[in-house]
């Protein structure tokens, strides 16, 4: 392997204090790079022609000696790498040596996530959703940092990085959970490009994502939803005038048209998407058959769904537009907005969104016998597991209701005795439940008296019965 390593500053990028970066060029296989060390020369104390320090200067031992000090260590780097039996590289050479000289060359870490996305959109299949996501993630971390190079990325960095999310944006975990996968999915792709030797994110774990708890309209709540909306009270709301010269606004209407298609999702599963692109022509028969998108890409899986009577009304075969719903559908955002006024209004105290629809839907499909296979492919689910999810909420359900069996014979904590009137034995003695009936004759084996018992009260009613009268 042959390489060469000689001082050759730029002399081109001299600084208003008429200094400029002392800089080795090195040439290796080939390939040649200009390699930082850390120090700046004034014009006048560089011999331009001969590309090397004046010996005339008072520094030209020190600046000599510090350029030999860089030399070697740069050839040092080469023949380590060669012991390793690593193919030597002038990136990879460079990347060495500006880690342990931190005359690191700023490489933008910004810039490479920025031509990743840009690669991402033309090669991948992500939908645009998933591009608003990563580029949420991608404005957080530029929040936290205006300036990061590939360099930056370590431990240390990753544990500020979180300890800002969670404690200066008071961020939930899920949430710091995902802005760490995508901290962790670009640092990855830096290092398998082999532009950083070491992975920032090895021997560190970003966790799993928490399961929260999936909030869903129980069966009385979307009766009750369902109620308001044949009701039509939602049109008589208006949104009072702002100024004297204004009038009300009718925005009834409004509320009207977005609990009616959401409505709908709570029938059939769909996500906001689908509803958005609901048309007449997937209305065949009384089913509704739509090629659904998956979320993260685009996956497209044919559903096939009876329309069922208690939803029938809220769709308008009819629309001269070919829409199933009288006004075009809102954006999602604006959609949750009137929806948090609808549960107020109904009396909910729930955190609903669009997308709890979809829950309601699996759910109370669940509650009411479904077959979770078949929920399954109306979901759209490719897994059978996604859908188990939910059936997990329905055996939370089923056990806290089984569990009001355990003081079904509890009613009365206290063990039943009966004694006789005449002489105090005891006559019988039992739990609390085991006997059926209101009434009870005893006859005494020691005095002979027969006593009949109210088991209500637990005390005789009837005394000195001269002959057994039996149970009643």
């Amino acid at each position: 392997m042959r390489y060469t390593i000689n001082l050759d500053c730029k002399t081109h990028h001299v600084s208003k204090d008429g200094t400029f970066p002392i800089l080795l060029r090195v040439s290796l296989n080939g390939e040649q790079d200009y390699f930082n060390i850390g120090k700046r020369i004034k014009d006048s104390h560089y011999d331009r022609a001969e590309k090397s320090i004046k010996k005339n200067i008072n520094e030209s031992n020190k600046y000599e000696r510090l350029i030999n000090i860089h030399k070697v260590r740069i050839g040092d780097i080469i023949d380590e790498l060669n012991k390793k039996g690593e193919i030597v590289s002038i990136s990879r050479l460079k990347e060495i040596y500006n880690l342990e000289t931190n005359g690191r060359k700023s490489k933008c870490f910004y810039d490479f996530i920025t031509q990743r996305i840009e690669w991402e959109k033309k090669h991948t299949s992500f939908k645009s959703n998933t591009f608003k996501f990563i580029e949420s993630n991608f404005k957080q971390l530029k929040g936290f940092r205006k300036k990061l190079s590939y360099y930056d990325i370590n431990h240390d960095f990753i544990e500020e990085y979180k300890f800002y999310l969670k404690n200066d944006l008071g961020l939930q975990y899920n949430t710091i959970y995902h802005a760490l996968c995508f901290l962790r999915k670009y640092s990855k792709q830096l290092f398998k490009l082999g532009l950083i030797s070491k992975y920032p994110f090895e021997n560190y774990s970003v966790g799993s994502p928490q399961e929260v708890e999936l909030v869903y309209l129980e069966p009385e709540e979307l009766k009750s939803l369902h109620d308001l909306y044949e009701s039509r009270k939602l049109l008589m709301i208006t949104k009072p005038k702002s100024s004297k010269f204004a009038r009300d606004f009718e925005i009834g209407q409004k509320y009207q048209d977005v609990l009616r298609y959401f409505l709908v999702a709570c029938y059939t599963g769909f996500r906001h998407s689908d509803i958005r692109t609901l048309r007449k022509e997937n209305i065949i028969g009384n089913n509704i058959v739509k090629n659904l998108v998956k979320s993260k890409v685009e996956k497209v899986v044919r559903v096939k769904i009876p329309i069922q009577e208690n939803f029938f009304s809220l769709l308008n075969k009819d629309n001269p537009y070919g829409l199933i719903f009288d006004n075009p559908v809102m954006e999602n955002s604006q959609t949750n907005k009137y929806l948090k006024q609808i549960m107020k209004i109904a009396c909910i105290k729930k955190h609903i969104t669009f997308h709890k629809a979809r829950y309601t839907f699996a759910i109370n499909s669940l509650i009411l016998g479904i077959d979770i296979v078949v929920i399954s492919e109306i979901l759209g689910h490719s897994l059978l597991t996604t859908t188990q999810r939910y059936a997990k909420v329905v055996d939370k359900i089923r056990n806290k209701e089984m569990g009001k069996w355990k003081g079904f014979r509890q009613n009365n904590t206290t063990e039943i005795e009966l004694n006789c009137s005449n002489c105090n034995r005891s006559l019988l003695k039992t739990d609390p439940g085991v006997l059926s009936q209101n009434y009870l004759t005893c006859i005494c084996p020691n005095c002979n008296i027969t006593t009949r018992f109210d088991l209500k009260i637990n005390e005789p009613v009837l005394e000195n019965i001269c002959h057994a009268q039996g149970y009643q």
